[in-house]
């Protein structure tokens, strides 16, 4: 009865709090100061008011920030290595924006045509004031309270000291990203403040990481014994969140961004800032970063050391404690066993082994992994298997071809060339643009419903998989990054990388750190590519190439050799393109489904243990073992897996059967290449090799890119070149400039209405 009067409580305070931040947004009323001081005033019921902040932060994080919302349209499919589904046209309101406005030249016919109030933009900033205003309620209240001083004083963790510390930390987290989405915001940090005009951001960076560092000591760490006694969860934020959130604001704060010409820049004391830029001037903006970036990086290393130095139950993975199943499955993948223990774990209180915070999400609830974050299906809204009819984050083919070593086992689990029927039927994921396994080509593979104990078929979206917001890797390699930066040759930051990169091989000869290093250009190269290899498909690639100032070099690299590889595979003479590691997208590759559990006693397939089986190469994909038993309907002949080959190298069968209009014949002495022209020009209708045993047929794959080409190249962050700055962020919404008697305004090109 208690925390149902608490929340009901919290939410008239979200309610009156919101409807002034977000509408008319110049001063927050009081009434919710008296139910704040009601709530704080004693310990027990204090947690229940942390537990309804909590839930809003939940909500807001799975609906906006780390899930749907503009995560989804912006983080997930806008970088280098990864894309969107659909055709650019198709779903412009996501795309111009993720596509850097067609290089500032669209705002204008993004905001004429959705508005400034375009929904997942206000949605966000709806949604982050929010949480924002639950927060100020419970630091204000703490605050207020007799003891402050000493709670404070302290520097150790208490019971109030470790609510006040999740309250501040909720409040700094979402500034974070309102200053990642929209650029400069208002700055409330009380309740009862009048708001007049927009807060430079590095005024709230610096305000923010000022707090963060006196409630640092404060809190626990995970795992550690609370003050009820109680384990602490990965459920909650923690001390070693908050020092990495320190980290991560500080590499923003001391980062590239796109500033306003029509701001006036100042620190927290109220000094003037400087700025080295990149490129010209775009719409009233500048691209740069602060000329005193260093101290940011200095303050960061602090912080991420002693995150790693004692990060709690925090443990970063090296072995899989997995080993070969009973039905003969190897394992031996360490870094896929971090996601497995995700969907694992759903249903229960436990936490991956390397997660530092998880959002917590609860099976039948709306959950965006694996729905947009995840292996992709073909299967309807209810009863399906696996039931999942959609998958936004999509992967660019340079990036799955082209950047790992063959030998990194985070290939096969970041990406999948297959998805689902929904009848439990694996299916090869066609290039042409769509948003379900009939199209949309190459797709992030880190979760999937095959792959958990028990999934969910009542209805899509409802995994029940917590979001992995943070992570000791992510860490590791910031840590590694503040070190490089500070020093180009420091040895901390080598062994950091070398940690995680080595993690990914099967041994450190295979991994050779040093050619990664040097094939990079400088150590600092390398750790931002191992985030991209650490984090394919996760949202994060975008972020980190703006804040580095690396964008621009790196979209035209895409670019070009996206330009090159669909040239490549639409010229008849060629219908393939070779990376500069070896390996080869052709126009066709060979395929056949067939009934791998009778031969093998499973559909799921692990970590490839005979690169010369068609169904086990390449690993990680294939179909959950008893859809049968959910209700799914019989496969006609059991064949419910894809053989697959040539994907990485060509394949010329010496003996293929030709279907062409005048009948089929059995021909000898083929070239792959004339095969894949026969195939192209319609001179065969059908070839069907005749050695393996499979009779695998010749099925198009790159010739969808070659057909598709404009997705690839001219799409790709249309007409944007690095010559001006780019612009990456959303409008704020009407009702706060239309409130504000002009205090607040938009920038960046888009209109105040």
């Amino acid at each position: 009865m208690k925390k149902k009067l608490i929340y009901s409580l919290l939410a008239v305070c979200a309610m009156a709090t919101t409807m002034t931040s977000c509408k008319d947004f110049l001063q927050v009323s009081s009434p919710s100061v008296v139910d704040a001081s009601f709530v704080y005033k004693d310990l027990s019921i204090a947690e229940a008011g942390l537990a309804g902040l909590r839930e809003s932060w939940r909500s807001c994080a799975g609906s906006n920030v780390y899930g749907a919302g503009t995560f989804y349209a912006l983080d997930v499919p806008g970088s280098d290595i990864e894309r969107h589904p659909e055709a650019y046209s198709g779903q412009l309101q996501r795309h111009y924006p993720e596509g850097f406005y067609e290089n500032g030249q669209a705002v204008s016919a993004f905001s004429s045509t959705y508005t400034i109030d375009q929904s997942d933009g206000k949605g966000t900033y709806t949604a982050l004031y929010s949480v924002i205003m639950l927060a100020n309620n419970a630091i204000s209240a703490i605050e207020n309270r007799s003891d402050f001083n000493t709670i404070l004083n302290a520097k150790t963790p208490s019971g109030w000291g470790f609510l006040y510390g999740q309250a501040v930390a909720a409040r700094a987290q979402c500034y974070l990203d309102l200053i990642r989405y929209f650029g400069d915001v208002p700055y409330i940090t009380h309740i009862g403040q009048s708001i007049v005009g927009l807060t430079p951001r590095d005024v709230i960076f610096e305000g923010e990481l000022t707090k963060l560092q006196q409630v640092e000591p404060l809190m626990y760490r995970p795992g550690e014994t609370d003050y009820n006694g109680n384990k602490v969860s990965k459920g909650v934020f923690t001390r070693t969140f908050v020092q990495g959130l320190i980290g991560r604001i500080c590499v923003y704060a001391g980062g590239y961004a796109t500033r306003r010409n029509d701001i006036k820049y100042i620190d927290a004391a109220g000094n003037a800032l400087t700025f080295d830029k990149i490129g010209a001037d775009n719409n009233g903006a500048f691209y740069g970063r602060r000329q005193d970036y260093k101290k940011f990086f200095t303050l960061a290393k602090t912080y991420l050391d002693a995150a790693i130095a004692n990060p709690g139950s925090v443990v970063f993975r090296t072995n899989d404690p997995r080993t070969t199943d009973a039905l003969g499955r190897t394992y031996g993948n360490p870094y896929q066993y971090f996601f497995q223990q995700l969907m694992n774990n759903v249903g229960s209180t436990n936490f991956a082994d390397e997660s530092i915070y998880e959002v917590p999400m609860t099976v039948g609830t709306s959950n965006e992994r694996p729905y947009s974050s995840g292996r992709v299906s073909d299967g309807g809204t209810s009863n399906q298997f696996p039931c999942k009819s959609y998958g936004q984050a999509r992967i660019q083919p340079v990036y799955y071809y082209g950047w790992f070593d063959n030998n990194d086992m985070r290939r096969d689990v970041t990406v999948t060339v297959t998805g689902s029927t929904g009848k439990g039927v694996e299916k090869l994921i066609p290039f042409t643009p769509g948003s379900k396994a009939s199209g949309g080509g190459l797709c992030m593979n880190k979760f999937d419903e095959n792959r958990q104990p028990n999934p969910y078929t009542k209805s899509q979206r409802s995994s029940g998989i917590n979001a992995p917001f943070m992570r000791i890797s992510d860490i590791m390699l910031l840590d590694a990054e503040v070190n490089a930066v500070l020093d180009p040759n420091s040895t901390a930051a080598y062994g950091l990388l070398k940690q995680v990169h080595e993690r990914a091989f099967a041994s450190a000869a295979l991994a050779n750190v040093d050619g990664f290093i040097s094939n990079a250009g400088s150590l600092f190269n390398a750790i931002i590519k191992e985030r991209a290899l650490e984090f394919g498909g996760e949202g994060d690639r975008r972020n980190v190439l703006i804040r580095t100032g690396m964008i621009a070099d790196a979209v035209k690299q895409t670019r070009t050799i996206n330009t090159a590889m669909a040239t490549a595979l639409a010229d008849n003479n060629q219908l393939a393109y070779t990376f500069a590691n070896g390996n080869t997208i052709s126009a066709y590759i060979w395929t056949t489904t067939g009934d791998l559990k009778t031969s093998k006693g499973y559909r799921l397939t692990t970590q490839c243990s005979d690169a010369t089986n068609p169904y086990l190469f390449p690993g990680w994909r294939g179909q959950f073992d008893s859809w049968e038993n959910l209700g799914a309907a019989a496969v006609s002949g059991g064949k419910t897996n894809l053989a697959i080959k040539g994907l990485f190298t060509q394949w010329t069968p010496t003996k293929v059967k030709v279907t062409t209009s005048s009948g089929t014949t059995t021909q000898t002495g083929l070239t792959f290449l004339q095969m894949m022209q026969m195939l192209k020009t319609g001179q065969a209708t059908s070839i069907v090799e005749q050695d393996s045993g499979l009779s695998m047929t010749l099925t198009a794959w790159g010739s969808q890119i070659a057909s598709n080409g404009t997705e690839f190249y001219q799409n790709f962050f249309p007409n944007f070149d690095g010559t001006k700055a780019p612009i990456y962020f959303y409008p704020i919404n009407s009702n706060t400039v239309n409130s504000s008697n002009g205090t607040i305004t938009n920038g960046y090109g888009f209109p105040n209405q």
